[in-house]
């Protein structure tokens, strides 16, 4: 009995030693003298048990200590949470409880197939797919073969309308008998210059196109465009980040991002607008290099914002980032980046000083795209209470960020609870992309709905 006891106790000291070292990585101190120690009691029990229970008894031990280590560190730190956290979202997240009880809420992900209806097999050419889901989350197909399909908006009848950058078209997805899945398309406009942002207000469809903001009117909601008005035709032609992001605020006054280039110059560029209906526009905010997400916080009326950060600091150095704008704030392009960090070459601690820092910071290439809140979405609270973003990626090698819908737990307030936590992911395998989610929005079934550029698609986001 003696030697059960002791080998119990031996068992357990080594047990301990394992276990520190294998959770010393997600702790958010590690030293040398904790490596010193765990590598210690790891020493120590395997002499300990050797010499007071036998060599028999140690191969025993091993196996035991370590698996039981193993099994402690899976239940405190979910190997597929690990993988679906970005850690450099917020720091204080480790010790913050709203969001060690969020984690618990959306575990554990598991792997989806993705079935393809049989109306939509034809423009489906990916064959078998599967996407990593987060518990409470399921993915559909809601509409293929698309070209390329970029930005969403919703009318007040529900329906779903798609740009097409590089068609030049605005189409329509109607599902006719609420199943989930397109039965018609429209086209609604044609012939644009890469239309990309879309926004209703007051029943009116206003499309950013490369160079111009159109407003089309449909008052019987036919599908057929009655008029097509320009409402403002000097934006800056940008070669590569041409595509923007609209939505109407709390003021309803439309916003508009515009991107820039390194080098660029004009007041306009690298900014969010401000755009009345008659046309006239001004400066909201600047110094957001490439914004591609707009969305209004449905209680503080605060406009958030995305910002994919240039390479010029290297692929894997400068961080994308979230934005609450505010009126006249300066957010850093070219000056600063980050948590108002200067740049090497242009900025300075006094100019960034004056700057307004970002809520969150991505890892570079992240390529933050789509925003949407869910206090409209039908699900438990967790999802209702979560900003939805969506992660494009870019394809640089393996070391690949993007690629995933995450949903960043927020307070009633605003509030950032916690990092974002991936709802979807799963649309890169080993390197290879398959997949770019590009824009969300909430349907009126209470459903999110993800465009994806790479495959054509438009997807059905439910949750329980």
């Amino acid at each position: 009995m003696k030697i059960i006891i002791r080998f119990v106790l031996l068992t357990l000291l080594l047990s301990t030693g394992v276990f520190i070292t294998m959770a010393i990585p997600f702790l958010s101190f590690s030293n040398s003298l904790l490596w010193f120690f765990s590598t210690f009691m790891i020493g120590a029990g395997l002499a300990l048990v050797a010499k007071h229970c036998g060599r028999g008894a140690l191969l025993l031990a091993i196996p035991i200590s370590v698996l039981s280590a193993n099994a402690l560190v899976v239940h405190i730190w979910p190997p597929l949470v690990r993988n679906s956290v970005l850690r450099a979202f917020n720091e204080v997240a480790k010790r913050d409880d709203d969001y060690r009880q969020l984690r618990k809420q959306v575990l554990p992900i598991t792997l989806q197939s993705l079935e393809v209806p049989a109306p939509l097999q034809q423009g489906w050419n990916h064959g078998e797919r599967a996407l990593e889901v987060a518990h409470g989350v399921s993915v559909s197909l809601f509409a293929t073969g698309l070209n390329q399909p970029y930005a969403l908006a919703v009318n007040d009848r529900g329906v779903l309308f798609v740009s097409l950058p590089k068609i030049g078209q605005v189409v329509a997805l109607v599902d006719k008998d609420g199943d989930g899945i397109t039965e018609e398309t429209h086209v609604i406009a044609s012939g644009f210059d890469r239309p990309s942002g879309l926004a209703f207000k007051d029943g009116i469809l206003y499309v950013a196109t490369a160079s111009c903001v159109f407003a089309l009117h449909d008052s019987d909601g036919d599908f057929e465009v009655e008029r097509q008005q320009v409402i403002y035709d000097q934006l800056p032609v940008v070669k590569h980040h041409w595509a923007h992001a609209l939505v109407v605020g709390a003021d309803q006054q439309l916003y508009l991002s515009v991107g820039a280039e390194i080098g660029d110059e004009g007041w306009q560029r690298a900014s969010v607008l401000s755009l009345t209906d008659s046309g006239s526009v001004a400066l909201y905010a600047t110094g957001l290099y490439d914004c591609q997400g707009l969305a209004v916080h449905p209680k503080s009326g605060s406009i958030w914002a995305t910002d994919d950060g240039p390479e010029s600091l290297g692929f894997y150095v400068h961080p994308d980032e979230l934005n609450v704008l505010v009126a006249d704030g300066d957010y850093g392009w070219p000056f600063c980046y980050g948590n108002r960090l200067p740049d090497v070459e242009l900025g300075s601690p006094e100019i960034c000083r004056s700057t307004q820092p970002s809520i969150l910071q991505l890892p570079a290439n992240s390529s933050p795209r789509g925003l949407a809140f869910g206090d409209q979405t039908r699900g438990s609270s967790p999802y209702q209470s979560m900003l939805y973003m969506v992660l494009q990626g870019a394809n640089y090698g393996k070391r690949q960020q993007g690629f995933r819908l995450m949903g960043v737990p927020l307070s009633v307030e605003g509030r950032i609870l916690g990092w974002g936590v991936d709802l979807v992911s799963g649309w890169s395998v080993d390197g290879e992309p398959w997949g770019e989610p590009t824009d969300c929005v909430v349907g009126a079934d209470g459903a999110l709905y993800v465009t994806d550029q790479r495959a054509g698609c438009v997807y059905r986001i439910s949750f329980e």
